[in-house]
């Protein structure tokens, strides 16, 4: 049984304005992440997974190849492992071309003492075996780390991610990994099922092949985060059981339901 850890948000060199976003869509953001890998992240963090927003510092002084090649807008889609020296021999007799167990870390502040080091291990599937984005597997070595009573509650009242909407992406390898815990759902469109489930805003999203495009968020106060958007001047569609924001600048649409 597959377990969701985190979906991505490729922001590239546009982070900054990704954090201010997502805090004025009511948010909790995490504090800025430096990985040794060289990229830059932030985390939105609810129970037991969250929604990483990644990128890369805005001097270019740091360029990892696999974030300025993948799309900008939705482009991971993470489980979680225990064991990633065995998840990486199930994915190769399973047919599947994966890169062996990496591990990385990021510096994390807490309270003004010294940083300490969150700590991951991943298992990557190579490029070109799954339409749409990025598939990895990641386990927390330091999750206590991560999953903070302090960054888990959110002015907007989210509670969780609860689906990923992909276009024009063919389901077969994805359903070939194993069926996915109750909870969360990789929801499959064409491109025109798309344009009908979520109207005016789906204009946002751009068209370019199979992708990864929109997120659904589960909050009880969906229509105060439609209203938040609009605030902010974001497009925003407020509906009887449902708010649909479209963040153009990162190809994104959230959705957010009860």
């Amino acid at each position: 049984m597959l377990k969701l850890d985190h979906l991505v948000i490729n922001t590239r060199f546009d982070t900054d304005a990704a954090q201010r976003t997502f805090e004025q869509l009511g948010f909790t953001v995490a504090p800025r992440g430096y990985h040794t890998l060289g990229s830059i992240n932030h985390a939105i963090v609810f129970d037991d997974h969250y929604l990483e927003l990644i990128g890369l510092p805005a001097d270019g002084k740091t360029v990892r190849e696999e974030i300025v090649s993948s799309p900008l807008g939705p482009d991971g889609l993470v489980f979680r492992i225990d064991d990633p020296a065995a998840t990486f021999d199930t994915l190769r007799q399973a047919g599947f071309h994966a890169t062996p167990p990496q591990t990385f870390s990021r510096p994390v502040e807490l309270d003004g003492a010294p940083p300490v080091d969150a700590r991951f291990t991943t298992v990557r599937l190579k490029p070109g075996q799954f339409d749409g984005g990025r598939v990895y597997f990641c386990q927390h070595l330091t999750p206590e780390l991560v999953f903070r009573s302090e960054w888990q509650s959110h002015p907007n009242g989210a509670a969780g991610l609860s689906a990923l909407h992909l276009i024009d992406v063919a389901p077969e390898p994805y359903v070939q990994l194993g069926e996915i815990e109750a909870g969360f759902e990789l929801v499959y469109w064409t491109r025109a099922d798309f344009d009908a489930r979520f109207g005016t805003t789906a204009q946002y999203i751009a068209a370019h092949g199979p992708r990864y495009a929109a997120i659904t968020v589960r909050t009880p106060a969906w229509r105060l985060a439609g209203e938040r958007a609009e605030a902010a001047g974001l497009p925003a569609f407020i509906e009887r059981q449902r708010a649909l924001v479209a963040l153009p600048r990162f190809d994104t649409l959230l959705e957010f339901i009860p």
